[in-house]
């Protein structure tokens, strides 16, 4: 009988652990809360139960990850918590660790580790496909840079400059003769006229050369840019926040 009541007990006890084990969710929920409560071993076996799941979501994996590289930084274990940090940040690659519930010197760690693999971590984010030819039809160029608002200024001015230049354009050939070049409208003559109009058509032509010009230098430049952009992550410290930064070519 009590040989009956021990088995029982231990099948009782085992359940939730294997209910757990087959639930990624509370798994992790249940690794959450051992972290909370400084359960760190603990932590470690039920997060380490969900990596180990065959076709578990990419979503838990992630968490399991950035779990048992928590536990393992309070247990002390360096190494592993940077191993288990990276995995997780390989799978979130604008992964955080929320600085309201994690201790500052846990979450500067953690961006310790994101610093120094971030030549790495750029490599696997999704290359965004790019079109040179764009930069020479501003304000394609800055639309792909991403630089939204400085496509609205250049597609707006050569817009206008455009607008202006046909309409001079229009109304001194309605004006002007090109034989003699005299220039009269119905049966006055308007050469004080004309010549302004030209002269607004000339100046709005050069300045719609010089926006383009500008547009398609920008539009290169913005793209080398983006390509030599520094990643710089900041973090909290104790006695002050740990900079991390990182650039590539």
């Amino acid at each position: 009988m009590r040989a009956a009541l021990a088995v029982l007990v231990v099948v009782a006890l085992a359940a939730p652990a294997a209910a757990q084990s087959s639930d990624p969710a509370a798994a992790l929920a249940a690794a959450a809360d051992a972290i909370a409560a400084s359960e760190y071993d603990r932590a470690v076996e039920l997060a380490g139960a969900v990596v180990a799941i065959e076709g578990v979501a990419k979503a838990d994996l992630a968490e399991a990850h950035r779990l048992l590289g928590l536990a393992n930084y309070f247990r002390g274990n360096t190494i592993i918590a940077d191993e288990e940090f990276l995995a997780y940040l390989e799978l979130d690659l604008d992964g955080r660790l929320d600085p309201a519930v994690v201790p500052p010197e846990a979450v500067a760690f953690f961006e310790d580790v994101r610093a120094r693999h971030a030549a790495e971590l750029r490599k696997l984010r999704p290359r965004q496909r790019r079109y040179k030819l764009l930069n020479l039809v501003p304000p394609g160029g800055q639309i792909q840079n991403k630089h939204y608002t400085k496509a609205w200024v250049i597609g707006g001015a050569e817009l206008a400059l455009a607008a202006t230049h046909l309409t001079t354009y229009f109304v001194l050939r309605s004006w002007c003769h090109r034989d003699d070049f005299t220039c009269a409208s119905g049966d006055t003559d308007i050469p004080d006229k004309a010549r302004k109009v030209r002269t607004v058509n000339y100046l709005s032509g050069a300045a719609l050369i010089g926006v383009y010009l500008y547009g398609v230098y920008d539009g290169f430049r913005g793209a080398r840019d983006r390509r030599e952009q520094p990643v710089v992550t900041v973090a909290p410290a104790e006695g002050g926040v740990v900079v991390g930064a990182a650039l590539s070519f």
